[in-house]
C-alpha cells in the first residue's frame, strides 16, 4: 500500500472518529431525527443532481436500503448518541464487527474457528464493562439504540454488497437520502417537538455540525474509503477501522471534556483487541463497503 495511501486513510479515520463528538454538538441544538433527516435529505440534493435518480429496477433495493439504513439505522445512532456519551458511543458501535463474523458464520457457512470466537468474546465482555461503569450515562436505552443501529448496519451491508455490482457507493449515498430523508422527517414531525425553532434558533456548532455530516463525513471520508475499497483488496483496508474508536473516544475528551476512568479504559482494551482479532482473521463473505462509523 503506498505511503499516501495510507495517510489517506488515517486521515479517514481521524475524520470519521471526531464525528462522534461533532453530532454530539449537533444534538444540542437540533432534535436528534430532525438532525439525521436534514443531513440525508442535504446529502441528496447535494449529489443526485450528478448521479440522477434511480432507474425503474433500483428502486426496490434503493427502498429496502433506505428503510434500513436511512431510517433503522440512522434514527437509532442518532437516538443513542442523544443519550450516550460520545466516546463510549464510538466503541459501542464497533459491535457490528462481531455480528458481522456471526452473520456470516450463522447465514453463508463461514468457518467462525477459535480465534474470532476468543475475539467475539472479548469485544463482548469489554462492551459489559463500559455499560456496566457507575457513572455511565444513557443506560440500557441508549446502548439498545445503538445495538440496534449496529445490526442494521450488518444488514444494509449484506444489501450494499448486492447492490454494489450496478451501483458505485456515491448513487447508493445519495439514493438512501432521496427515500430516507423525507421518511425520517416525517417520523421526526411525529415524534418530536421544536424542529423550526430548532431551525430559527441553531448557532454556529449546530450549523457547522450538519456541514460536517455532508460534506466532511459523506463527500470527504465515503470518497477516501470508496476508493480504498476499491483499489485494495479488504484485509488491507479494514484494519484501519480500528482507529476509528479511538480517535472518536480521544476526541470527545479532548473536545467535549468527557471523563475516562480505569473501568471504561480496560473496557475499551478489552474490545479493541477483541476487534483486532475478528478483523485480522475476519470473514470474506460479509464486507463493510460503506464505512465505518455513524
Amino acid at each position: 500500500m503506498l505511503a499516501r495511501h495510507i495517510a489517506l486513510l488515517v486521515f479517514s479515520q481521524v475524520l470519521w472518529g471526531a464525528n462522534f463528538a461533532v453530532v454530539k454538538w449537533g444534538l444540542d441544538d437540533w432534535p436528534p431525527l430532525f438532525f439525521a433527516a436534514l443531513r440525508m435529505i442535504a446529502v441528496a440534493a447535494l449529489i443526485c443532481p450528478f448521479v440522477g435518480l434511480p432507474k425503474r429496477q433500483d428502486w426496490k433495493p434503493v427502498l429496502t436500503l433506505g428503510f434500513i439504513l436511512g431510517v433503522v439505522h440512522f434514527a437509532c445512532i442518532f437516538r443513542g448518541l442523544a443519550l450516550v456519551d460520545a466516546a463510549t458511543s464510538s466503541i459501542l458501535i464497533q459491535v457490528q464487527v462481531p455480528i458481522a463474523a456471526l452473520v456470516a458464520g450463522l447465514l453463508f457457512g463461514d468457518r467462525i474457528g477459535w480465534r474470532r470466537w476468543s475475539g467475539m468474546a472479548l469485544a463482548f465482555v469489554g462492551i459489559v464493562v463500559l455499560v456496566g461503569r457507575p457513572d455511565f450515562a444513557g443506560g440500557w436505552l441508549g446502548t439498545g439504540f445503538i445495538l440496534v443501529a449496529s445490526l442494521s448496519w450488518v444488514a444494509s451491508n449484506l444489501l450494499i454488497k448486492k447492490m454494489a455490482e450496478n451501483m458505485d457507493g456515491w448513487r447508493i449515498n445519495a439514493w438512501v437520502g432521496l427515500v430516507a430523508g423525507p421518511a425520517m422527517l416525517a417520523l421526526s414531525f411525529a415524534t418530536e417537538d421544536g424542529q423550526l425553532a430548532a431551525m430559527s434558533a441553531a448557532g454556529l456548532a449546530g450549523w457547522g455540525a450538519m456541514a460536517y455530516q455532508v460534506l466532511i463525513v459523506t463527500a470527504l471520508c465515503y470518497g477516501i474509503w470508496y476508493a480504498m475499497m476499491s483499489r485494495y483488496p479488504v484485509s488491507l483496508v479494514m484494519p484501519f477501522t480500528l482507529l476509528e474508536p479511538i480517535f472518536g473516544a480521544t476526541t470527545a475528551v479532548l473536545l467535549l471534556g468527557e471523563g475516562w476512568d480505569w473501568r471504561m479504559v480496560v473496557g475499551a482494551l478489552l474490545t479493541m483487541s477483541g476487534l483486532a482479532i475478528i478483523i485480522i482473521r475476519r470473514p470474506q463473505v460479509v464486507t463493510q463497503p460503506v464505512g465505518p462509523g455513524a
